[in-house]
């Protein structure tokens, strides 16, 4: 049985067998530690274009770490009051 953690992996990997058919293009499941919101990622790509899948993902994980710090910042603006 999946747990909290291996759930988001589970998932990937129904959604994978679900489009066997399709031209995949790359999965990619990151769980971050303390309990934070996954990163999921299923692409379907007739050119199978490895360097797409690459940029999405380093897109999706800078987006990431911005929302982090900006949740850190005011996390301590909060807490100087």
């Amino acid at each position: 049985m999946p747990t909290a953690v291996s759930e988001p992996f589970t998932k990937m990997a129904e959604r994978i067998q679900h489009n066997a058919d399709a031209h995949f293009g790359g999965a990619c499941v990151l769980v971050p530690p303390g309990g934070g919101k996954a990163l999921e990622l299923l692409m379907l790509d007739a050119a199978e274009d490895e360097g797409q899948f690459w940029a999405t993902i380093l897109t999706r994980i800078q987006t990431a770490i911005h929302d982090s710090d900006q949740k850190k910042l005011q996390a301590r603006g909060f807490g100087a009051r």
